[in-house]
């Protein structure tokens, strides 16, 4: 049986070609900027996502084209989509990291994520949606890499820790001064556990985002009856 005329056009499959070579070009822009600031996917991950979710969407939506011409056969051509969309989450969670309560490449896994629906749009034949997102994202990605500028949006960020201190009258109002000292806001502390030589509580409150959460650790170290600091630190992403 002769396949169909669109299978056989090159016209068509020179299009093909091109939503491909395009939706490289556009996952590779996006992966230029993560490798640029040495994260595990790089322009190569980026370029395959692109590339594998435009050929899906292509063979999606003209891939069975010979099987739609026979009586009493339908297709709906978004399940290919839908599974592009459930798998791709699965590289985008192998970028994420974890370690100690530090968590670094959410920002890696949606771009993975974010490349993965420009390759569909393109492969779709939606050219310039595909390439205006690319163009927003890498923007993006480019602004908010600098914490100055981040700085800049948000004046307060929440700082918590956990601290284990020996256990006598008026340890926690010692602990709150230190803090007050170092610009720590709306403290709010809770113990956690307590026996007759520790204390151990957490700690809530608000500073600026331009402050060094190291030098309040520090200053709460110099007190002797602080025995233990747990703390988490912003992650770089």
């Amino acid at each position: 049986m002769n396949s169909p005329a669109i299978l056989t056009s090159w016209s068509v499959q020179l299009d093909w070609l091109f939503r491909i070579a395009l939706a490289a070009l556009c996952g590779g822009a996006i992966g230029y900027e993560r490798a640029t600031q040495r994260k595990s996917a790089g322009i190569r991950t980026h370029v395959v996502v692109a590339v594998a979710s435009a050929l899906f969407m292509i063979v999606s939506k003209y891939g069975f084209t010979d099987i739609l011409t026979s009586k009493g056969v339908g297709l709906d051509p978004s399940r290919i989509a839908a599974q592009i969309v459930t798998g791709i989450s699965f590289i985008g969670a192998g970028t994420i990291l974890v370690r100690h309560t530090q968590v670094s490449g959410l920002t890696t896994a949606a771009g993975v994520w974010a490349v993965s629906a420009i390759g569909m749009a393109i492969g779709a034949g939606m050219h310039w949606i595909g390439v205006l997102a690319t163009i927003f994202i890498f923007i993006i990605q480019m602004l908010f890499h600098d914490d100055s500028l981040i700085n800049a949006l948000i004046p307060h960020v929440r700082f918590n820790i956990t601290v284990q201190t020996s256990n006598h009258d008026g340890i926690m109002d010692e602990t709150r001064q230190i803090l007050t000292d170092s610009h720590v806001e709306d403290i709010y502390m809770k113990i956690l556990d307590i026996d007759d030589d520790h204390i151990t509580f957490n700690i809530d409150g608000i500073i600026k985002n331009k402050d060094d959460e190291n030098k309040i650790i520090i200053n709460l170290r110099k007190n002797d009856d602080i025995r233990r600091i747990s703390y988490t630190t912003r992650g770089s992403m």
